[in-house]
């Protein structure tokens, strides 16, 4: 009975976490049915804690719940035939009969309470999903001032996982012997290439920004980045003496100190970018399905990871875009509304809706959602980015569009809809 009462009490813990497969709770259903009658009443309260405990119920899904459900029902008949059987072979009244081998009536309570407990997450659910749809057209922010620009705003990792806020006030950090800010005041005290035990290029630090923010820095050799919204470079404490190896996700505008004893490369997504000295732009978010990347000036030498015998070339004035498939195309483009977020503009030429407002939603740090398809049009213009949202969507309106600002759970949402 002791390895009985064992198995129990770890079955117990595991359907408190939702965890119990379907030959579990059968095992402990019998079990319990046919517990001696002095330890039933510790297992019964047992049990009822366990069908009222939160935790159990946020980490079972609808489809296990509703075999447990199914399980127990199946076990209240079967003590019932049981029982119906028992008291005529016995010829006894089923009411002298209710302390058998399967006490039913303690399995029929147990499965309405887990019925009510089912029914509560099932309404739990639908109401927060009613609730949210009220937020979405209930909390129009009419005014728009609510929401205000992104700034300057990012996190630095260290080697060894310390994650530091960097002041905001501040627009960027210097890797020299030690890591500053650009005004000279040092950010990890007592960290510096002297200071390691290790040689400092196996040092790998990341910077990252969120949503609604970009920051500066100037890596060991000097090159210049600035990293747009909800991006991160991963980079050495120092380059190593034959190459100079960054890792971008997301957006990043690079200024390449020339130095021809070590190329400088930017990897992202399976994409590999090669430079001496030069300036260029890429865009690498996760969500989208293509790299881009725009170069100023200089020359730049772009291959996949799957096709590097077959690298391209870009010069000042093109762009290529390189698709998750590993085909990369090349074409001449204006390269201003691909570098403007730089200096502080939204910059817009026939730009489509849904790159426009994917811009916009970094920035702003807002989710965009369409009522219906996304309008197949584009946008025109130049916006500063450092306007409060509704001034912005106030000039997006004139392309045909309506805006409506809310609230939902902690986000704030962006919803479109096509003018009629």
């Amino acid at each position: 009975m002791e390895t009985n009462k064992s198995k129990i009490d770890q079955l117990l813990q595991k359907y408190k976490e939702g965890n119990c497969s379907l030959e579990e709770i059968e095992w402990l259903q019998h079990a319990l049915s046919t517990t001696d009658t002095s330890d039933q009443d510790a297992i019964d309260r047992a049990i009822i804690a366990s069908l009222l405990q939160p935790s159990s119920v946020s980490k079972m899904n609808e489809s296990r719940l509703k075999i447990m459900l199914e399980t127990i029902k199946k076990q209240i008949q079967q003590g019932k035939d049981n029982l119906l059987e028992k008291g005529a072979e016995d010829n006894m009244p089923i009411q002298k009969k209710t302390i058998l081998s399967i006490r039913w009536p303690y399995w029929a309570a147990a499965a309405c309470l887990l019925l009510f407990v089912f029914s509560m997450v099932f309404w739990q659910q639908q109401t927060s999903l009613v609730q949210e749809d009220r937020n979405l057209v209930g909390l129009n922010d009419t005014k728009g001032d609510a929401v205000k620009p992104g700034g300057t705003s990012a996190t630095l990792r260290l080697a060894d996982g310390t994650l530091l806020e960097l002041d905001k006030q501040a627009s960027g950090i210097v890797m020299g012997e030690s890591i500053t800010y650009q005004n000279g005041q040092s950010i990890a005290d007592g960290l510096s290439k002297q200071s390691l035990k290790v040689d400092p290029s196996k040092v790998t630090l990341e910077l990252t920004t969120p949503l609604g923010g970009m920051y500066q820095i100037t890596l060991p050799d000097g090159t210049k980045v600035w990293l747009n919204a909800a991006s991160s470079l991963k980079y050495p404490m120092s380059f190593a003496k034959n190459e100079r190896k960054v890792i971008l996700l997301g957006e990043a505008f690079f200024e390449v100190s020339k130095d021809s004893s070590r190329p400088f490369k930017v990897l992202s997504k399976g994409q590999e970018i090669e430079v001496l000295g030069t300036a260029f732009n890429v865009n690498a978010y996760p969500e989208n399905t293509a790299i881009k990347t725009t170069l100023i000036k200089g020359k730049v030498k772009l291959s996949n990871d799957n096709h590097a015998s077959q690298a391209i070339y870009l010069r000042p004035g093109q762009q290529s875009i390189n698709t998750n498939n590993g085909n990369i195309q090349v074409a001449n483009v204006d390269t201003e509304p691909f570098t403007a977020w730089k200096d502080g503009l939204f910059y817009f030429d026939e730009t489509p809706v849904s790159d426009a407002l994917q811009q916009i939603g970094r920035w702003y740090n807002v989710e965009v959602r369409y009522k219906g398809e996304a309008a197949q049009t584009h946008f025109y213009g130049r916006i500063k980015r450092n306007k409060p949202l509704r001034e912005v969507l106030d000039v997006l309106e004139e392309g045909g569009l309506h805006f409506e600002l809310s609230r939902s759970q902690e986000k704030n949402i962006l919803l479109v809809t096509p003018l009629q």
